[in-house]
């Protein structure tokens, strides 16, 4: 996956509002922005401490090893 294809948004704000709704926002996420200017979240695939990372990838977010 790309950094520019993850799902991303124009606000930091409107991302920090999507991992929450997510239940995403306590599995440390690091936010950064993409090569188009827009924010989105890379999770480390074994620190984010979620019981099964690869659905991180399946909600549109990076996930690395």
């Amino acid at each position: 996956m790309d950094i520019n294809s993850c799902r991303s948004y124009a606000t930091r704000e409107n991302l920090k509002k999507n991992l929450a709704k997510l239940g995403l926002d306590k599995h440390r996420p690091i936010i950064v922005r993409n090569d188009q200017g827009r924010w989105t979240a890379i999770f480390g695939y074994t620190l984010s401490g979620y019981p099964n990372p690869a659905t991180i990838a399946h909600m549109g977010y990076m996930v690395i090893n």
